[in-house]
């Protein structure tokens, strides 16, 4: 009989290769955080500019006696999925929060903003519908997208002329659904959200928007992109993450009653999740009550430290695309070549995320830095210093 061989679904030869060659950045045990530094295991201390704490919440004094408290309350677990079991007032007081701040009627809490996005999507939408994703958009978005059994189409990061051409060809579907990242969480842009509310106007659509890492850090009161672009009552469910700058856990989606009904009683990664742990939807309440107090200061320094690096590294002629956040990719093109780049700079005491396919598109390998308030502008200076003289090294 003759044996068969089955080509396994992916290639994983080249992360063992870079396990060898003692180059792999991925995965680090980090043994310890202190401040803006972190020590990580075999590679010893180093400045950390790979996160996306944007306000440096996570290590912030009240949020963490909030969450400790809240252990000590509820212990360390719910019951079981909030549909059938409940969840605690702090939890109905962060959905309160929420709904409140963005002048909303409802707020719905996930696990996550994967799950946020899963449980949004597979509800709002039918087989009768498409929904029209920005190619950029979040990996979440189009497996919720999948998921709806709606027709899927997609258009080229921020082309609004395609856009309105599958609009235009999607006028016998019962409703039209755009979904774009408010910012794109590898290139570092802003969605033009004033332009697709315009073209909803004119083709009736709903409009769904990601503000996982906009949220807390763009607009006037940190309420995200529509907000920076004064939309905000146009956007017909937001969708955010407390993973960013809020320094905690768990998803979000805002929107009116009707939509969340039907999204609490119907989406699988709600009915049949379990939401966050006490501790960590006291933690997110706590960042939003900081930030409704310091917000302003905190969102300050953050951008004084996001204009100084941009403009520092774009001066030096390094290829940071259209970034005009505190998401600064730095391209460097080929993977095998990134992931030497990131590991020198490991090596030489700092951290950044690395990013390659599927990640991001294939030939444009990047460093993802994140910039944060607790940042100081020497620190920004050491970061620029290093990819400097790592340029040097490798020539990208």
């Amino acid at each position: 009989m003759m044996k068969t061989t089955v080509r396994p679904k992916y290639d994983v030869s080249k992360f063992t290769n870079w396990k060898d060659e003692g180059v792999y950045p991925f995965l680090p045990t980090i043994e310890q955080t202190s401040n803006n530094y972190i020590t990580i295991t075999d590679k010893g201390k180093m400045l950390m500019f790979g996160s996306c704490d944007y306000l440096g919440l996570s290590q912030n004094e009240y949020v963490k006696e909030r969450s400790i408290e809240a252990i000590r309350e509820f212990g360390t677990n719910t019951l079981g999925a909030q549909i059938f079991c409940g969840y605690t007032k702090i939890h109905n007081a962060l959905e309160k929060k929420l709904a409140s701040m963005f002048n909303k009627s409802s707020s719905i809490l996930f696990p996550s903003g994967m799950a946020a996005n899963l449980g949004v999507l597979s509800v709002i939408a039918t087989s009768e519908d498409v929904i029209i994703n920005d190619r950029l958009n979040h990996i979440s978005i189009f497996m919720g997208s999948h998921l709806s059994g709606a027709q899927l189409r997609s258009f080229p990061h921020n082309d609004l002329r395609k856009l309105e051409s599958i609009l235009k060809q999607s006028m016998d579907k019962r409703k039209r659904i755009i979904v774009v990242d408010g910012l794109f969480s590898a290139d570092g842009d802003y969605a033009p959200l004033d332009k697709i509310c315009e073209l909803s106007k004119i083709y009736n659509t709903m409009i769904v928007v990601d503000e996982a890492h906009s949220f807390g850090v763009v607009g006037p009161n940190g309420l995200g992109v529509a907000e920076h672009f004064d939309v905000l009552d146009q956007i017909d469910v937001i969708v955010g993450t407390m993973s960013k700058a809020i320094g905690s856990v768990g998803g979000f989606a805002i929107t009116k009653e009707e939509i969340a009904e039907e999204i609490r009683h119907y989406a699988p990664s709600y009915t049949s999740s379990r939401g966050s742990v006490p501790a960590v939807a006291a933690a997110s309440l706590a960042s939003l009550e900081f930030i409704e107090q310091h917000g302003k200061k905190l969102r300050e320094r953050l951008w004084n430290n996001t204009e100084y690096l941009i403009n520092t590294l774009r001066e030096e002629g390094f290829n940071i695309l259209d970034t005009c956040s505190p998401i600064v990719p730095v391209i460097i093109g080929d993977e095998d070549k990134t992931v030497k780049v990131a590991n020198w700079l490991m090596e030489n005491g700092l951290f950044v995320a690395t990013m390659i396919p599927p990640a991001v598109p294939v030939n444009q390998g990047r460093l993802r830095i994140g910039v944060t308030s607790s940042h100081t502008i020497e620190e920004c200076r050491r970061a620029v210093k290093l990819l400097k003289e790592v340029r040097n090294i490798y020539e990208f």
